[in-house]
Formats: C-alpha cells, structure tokens, sequence
C-alpha cells in the first residue's frame, strides 16, 4: 500500500484525517479498530469525516462548508455511508426510512424518486441535489452515493426555489490518497444481480487522486415479468496543492426498468386479485441515460478564507411507454398506449468566499456567494393511442394492446425552462462561547418559458419573470457540550407553473416557517433530535367549475404542523440504533372544493426502529454483524380530495455480515432480507384508484466483496 503524496500534508482549506483504511463498502466498526494505521494527512476538500458509525457530527449541505451539526439553527439528518451498507440501501425511497417526517409520493410509475417532506414535495419539485447541485435525474442513488443528507424545512435561502418542507442532498464518493480497490457483487432471489468494482488511489507524486467506480445490474422484478438492467461508469480525479484543489468528477448511467403504474382500487379498497400481477404490457418501461458531471474548485486566500467555484451538469434522455389505465367497469380495464421521448437538463455555477472573520471580539462565520441556474424540460415526440377495452383484471391476458405509436401534435414538443441568477449571504454569528445567531438572505431573479405543441397546434404557454427575496434567521443556545436548542424563522418560493385567464402565470408560491428544537448527545456516539415546526405555504393555484368554465386562481392554501424525533448512534457496547417518530399533521386551508382535507401522501404518523448488534466472537472465527428493525407508515389520504386512503402497514428488514481476511485480504458476505414478513401494502398514490403504487414483497440479496 503506498503512502499518502507528501503534498496533501501542506497547509490546507480543512483538517481531515484519512481513515486508516479504505473500506469502500461493507466497512466495520472492528475492521476500522484492526487496520493498519497509516500517517495522517490532510486533504484539501470539504468532506465530512467517513467513518464506520451510523452518525456525524457535521454536515454540509445547511452552510455550503461542514459545520458542526449542533451550531446549525436548522434540523439536520445524515444517513451515512455504515447505514446504506448495512441495510443494502437501493434508492433515495429506502435511504428514507431512517430519517423522520419523509415519505413516499408519486413516482410515476416507480420512474422518478418522488418524496413528501413535512406534508410537501412531488416527483419533480427540484428538492434533490446532487453534491449540492440541483438535479432532474430520474433516480439519484447509485453505487457512487458515500451518504445522503436531509435538510428539514424551506431551504430556498441558500437553494432558490424549493418547496417549503426540505431537500435531499446525495453525497458522491471521492477519490482518496489510500490505495483500494473493492470488488462486489450480489445475487437477487427473484433473480440476477450486480457486479461492481471501485477503485480509488493516489497517481505518483503528481499530487492527484482517481477514483473509478463501474457497476453492472441485471435482476428480474419481483412481479410477473419486467427487468431491471442499468450499466453504470463513474469516473472522478482530484488535485491537491499547496492552497488549491481541483475536483472534476463524471457518472454514466443507462438503464432499462419497468414502467409499473400498480394496482387499482375498487370502492376505496385493494381490488381482490394477484398482487404481484402487472396491469400493463411487457413494452411499457422506462429505458434512457442519466449523465452527470460536476467540477469544484477551492482556492485558500488566507488563513480564515477561501473561495470555491462550482459547475454542476446533469441530463436524464429518456423514453417512457405507459399501458395508461383509464376507466375500470366490473373487472374490464380500459387502457390506453401512450408514452414520449423526455430531454431533462439542469446547469449550474456559483462562487462562493467562505471564511470566519472576527468583529468586536465576536466570531462570523460567513457564506458570501453568487449562482446561476437553468433548468431545461422538454418532452419530444408524445404518443397517445385511442383506449381500448378487454382486459381482464382477475385473469389477465397480455399482448392485445400494440405499443404506442399515434403521434399527438398538440402535446408534443413540451418545453418548461426556468433560469435565475442570485446573490446570497449567511452569518452563523457567535455572540459568545453559547449563544449563536444565524442570518440571512438571498435576491433570486428568474425567468420561465414555455411552449408546446407542433404546427397549428403550437402554443406558448408563459413567458415571464419575477424577483424574490427570501430571509432566514435563527438562534443556536449551546446549553452543554452535549445539549444545543434552536429555534428558526424561514421562507421559501417556488414559482408557479399555471396560468391565468388572461395567459399570465401566477404569482410564485410561497411559503414560511417556524421551528424550535433540540440535539443532544446522551452519551459519546449517541445522537438524540427533536424538532417542532408549523409550515404554511400560500398562492397555490386551485380551481373550480363555474357555469361549466373551469376557473383558476392562486388564492389557495396549505399548513403542516408537527414534531420530528431521530435517535442514532451506539446506545451500549456492540449495539447502535436508529429510531425515529414524526407527527405531520397537513391541512388544506384553503380550496374551493378541498378545504379542510389532508394532503395526499401525507402519513400523520410515521416511526422507524432498527437495532444492529456487533457479536462477541473470537477473532479466528472473523467479525459478525447482525441487525434487524422495522418502519411503520400511517394511513394516508390517497388524493387531496380525500375520497379515497391508503392504509397504515409495518414492514421489517434484516440482515447478518461476516468478515474476515482471507489470502491477507479484507472479505465480506453479507445476506439481506427485506420485508422479513411478506407484508402487502401500498406506499403512495397518483391520486387515481386506477394507480396506486405496490410495496415489494419479502426478498433477499446475498452480496460478497473483496477489498486489497
């Protein structure tokens, strides 16, 4: 194993111990106590320490640097990198369980990672980033996540236009100054699996690092037909100078995946046939390219400042081809071929000056930055085929319905474009050794556009701009070293994308909130959090039927209220938890046909509870790791009207790990069950009785890897 280059021990942006050993996935607590201890050196980057435990004292995506989580006046939650490993993390939905107050909403067809976060948030409501850029990704979890953080409440200060409920921000992996490479690979009970190698290292003394991850996926899905295939390639390499680094990273990913638009209800209930029976047609899928690629640049001004400039692109090209349920009469579904060709781009750069600067004896830390972004949507050529009757629910017959293949002209060619440009600040303000303030403010200017339709049909649907201001403050008490107390005030925009009578969009959505809240550490290792908010967000466009002409107005209203708790962390020797509980009471306020209803989606109770157990057992016979736990999910509304609800269920999970060297390298097996009982449940809602999304039934994934 060779050593670190000596320039990564110069003068550097952060203090950052290299772990002792790269373990890139399955690592362990005793794995991290037995490794080989190597010098230390410090890498010019702005990382959370990885380390081999379900908690972090810092986080980055609250202050743009990594801050210690207990002086943010904002709530905070990271699920790290030990956790996705432990419990064989698939996707953002899963990553999800561990952290209290989200949810699952509509993933059309499980093609998008759609999440409620306090009551709010839909399938494509630009609340995911991917290291700290927006993203219009289908699906944002893969191989290259090293840990996912959760922002809790509006974030539009630092993040622009953002639903008020939060954001989810995906952490990559990094190239490192320790040579390792990790092979893997897992079999799947309903069959297939992955193989996957991640390969990380310094390149001579030329002050660089790479890092190359590739994964391939091949697995059958769990029901009557359908696979699940994606080819992944990600690329990174860092530079590490004496006051400067570079990161320029790239993911390739093209994926094959069923387009499952579920199950129906009849009368407000499960209809009685075969759960793991698809409704649709062997063709309908989701199949395309996600790309990504991103670039940051630090430079060290001084000893208390630093710039950095950031450029963030990625694209999701796409087709989707849907067998649209329509109408159910007894058991006879009518359906219809439709589908499209999709273009979603998003670009980004900002610069941003960090630094801590002291005034009258009292410490700021300060974030001054400038972004642009733009956000491009388009969807192409638009299939929709005439619906056709005769297909039998209860006894399904397939390949009576052709693929799409009628072109509709005026739903074609969809554009939506948002651009904006920004200014923004933010004081985490020390008044002394307790007492922290923490303000600020962002002036956002955007434009959008949007046309649609071919030929004749050709119409421009918006074509304006707006400004917004949105502030935030806060107050941080540090009653112990163990015991901090917040309280916040914040808002958040996001403009509207409906239009008027009169062809003019509606003023942007806004939103605000207020939060007080508590983190403490009990014991070392040990993290307990408890939050309670009240979110109201205003201009929503609602509509009604007058005289028979449908009329929109953006005078709607909505609320959230509730409580959040999170304990992570080791609780006694060899054994860690992760508990969480949320109450989200959502409310419309305002709505000519819904007011007084819950929000759909929007469980008002949800908890999670997962135990892994660290046994005692010689060291000849190598280290085992057991756990096992379980989520609960509330009842839901299953649309904003309230007519029809999904009901509350428990699922379990579990799993079992052994490692142990062998031929002098580090191995892991590891066997995952997830939904242990073979519950049936449902997780979310299109707000149609014809499209309610099934939960997975139980399965298993045996994994194995090899780390030299």
């Amino acid at each position: 194993m060779s050593q670190p280059h000596p320039s990564a021990r110069r003068k550097v942006f952060m203090k950052h111990a290299l772990p002792t050993l790269s373990c890139v996935m399955f690592a362990s607590p005793l794995w991290a106590q037995q490794a080989l201890e190597l010098p230390t050196t410090d890498i010019q980057a702005s990382r959370v320490s990885r380390d081999t435990s379900y908690t972090t004292s810092q986080a980055s995506t609250a202050s743009k640097s990594n801050v210690p989580i207990k002086e943010e006046a904002q709530s905070i939650n990271v699920v790290t990198q030990q956790t996705l490993a432990d419990y064989q993390v698939r996707s953002l939905a899963d990553a999800m369980k561990f952290v209290s107050g989200v949810s699952q909403g509509n993933t059309l067809g499980g093609s998008r990672d759609s999440l409620v976060k306090r009551g709010f948030g839909t399938n494509d409501d630009g609340s995911i980033l991917r290291d700290g850029v927006r993203s219009n990704l289908g699906h944002n979890f893969s191989a290259t996540t090293d840990r996912v953080e959760v922002l809790k409440g509006p974030a539009s200060m630092l993040y622009g236009a953002l639903e008020p409920g939060g954001l989810i921000n995906v952490i990559s992996k990094k190239p490192e100054y320790t040579r390792s490479t990790t092979l893997s690979g897992s079999a799947y009970s309903e069959g297939g699996g992955t193989l996957a190698v991640d390969t990380t290292g310094p390149m001579g003394d030329t002050g660089l690092a790479y890092r190359l991850i590739a994964e391939r996926g091949h697995e059958d899905y769990w029901r009557n037909y359908g696979v699940n295939e994606s080819t992944l390639v990600a690329p990174s390499l860092t530079w590490t100078g004496d006051r400067a680094s570079l990161t320029l990273s790239y993911e390739y990913n093209d994926y094959s995946s069923p387009f499952d638009r579920g199950t129906v209800f009849t009368n407000g209930h499960p209809a009685d046939i075969d759960y793991d029976k698809r409704l649709d047609e062997k063709w309908a899928k989701s199949v395309g390219i996600r790309e990504l690629a991103t670039a940051r640049f630090d430079y060290q001004l001084s000893d208390d400042w630093k710039t950095r400039v950031t450029y963030g692109w990625n694209n999701d090209r796409y087709s989707l081809s849907i067998a649209q349920p329509n109408s159910l009469t007894g058991n006879n579904l009518r359906r219809a071929a439709n589908g499209a060709h999709y273009d979603d781009e998003t670009r980004y750069a900002s610069w941003d000056f960090i630094g801590q600067q002291e005034l009258f004896g009292q410490r700021h830390d300060l974030l001054v930055g400038a972004d642009t972004e733009a956000s491009d949507q388009f969807r192409g050529k638009t299939y929709r085929n005439t619906a056709r009757s005769g297909f039998d629910i209860t006894s399904p017959v397939y390949g009576r319905l052709a693929e799409p293949s009628l072109v509709s002209a005026a739903q074609s060619d969809l554009s939506n474009q948002l651009t904006s440009s920004s200014v923004y600040f933010k004081d985490n303000w020390h008044l002394d050794d307790r007492w922290i303030l923490a303000l600020g403010g962002r002036q956002q200017h955007y434009d959008q556009y949007s046309d649609q339709g071919r030929g004749s049909s050709y119409t421009v649907n918006r074509d304006d701009n707006g400004d917004a201001f949105v502030p935030f403050l806060g107050l941080v008490y540090k009653a112990t070293d163990s015991l901090s107390l917040y309280g916040n005030y914040s808002r958040s925009f996001k403009p509207n994308t409906e239009v008027d009578d009169a062809g003019h969009t509606f003023d942007p959505e806004e939103g605000r909130s207020y939060e007080v809240g508590a983190k403490y550490d009990p014991l070392p290792g040990l993290n307990i959090n408890l939050a309670l908010f009240d979110i109201v967000k205003k201009n929503v466009v609602t509509s009604q039927t007058v005289s028979g002409v449908s009329l929109s107005e953006a005078a709607g209203k909505v609320g959230s209220q509730g409580l959040e708790l999170d304990i992570t962390g080791r609780v006694a020797e060899r054994w860690d938890l992760i508990g969480t509980y949320a109450y989200t009471h959502t409310v419309i306020l305002d709505d000519p046909d819904d007011e007084g209803h819950r929000l759909a989606n929007a469980p008002k109770h949800t908890a999670s509870l997962y135990l892994t157990h660290h046994l005692n057992i010689p060291a000849e016979f190598g280290a085992w790791h057991t756990g096992a736990g379980a989520r609960y999910v509330g009842e839901r509304a299953a649309n904003n009207a309230n007519d029809f609800w999904l009901s509350s269920y428990t699922v379990a999970d579990a799993f079992v790990r052994w490692e142990s060297p062998v031929f002098g390298y580090k191995t892991s097996l590891q066997f995952n069950v997830d939904n242990l009982f073979d519950k049936q449940y449902y997780p979310s809602s299109t707000g149609s009785q014809l499209q309610v999304n099934v939960g997975e039934p139980r399965t298993a994934r045996l994994s194995a890897s090899v780390t030299f």
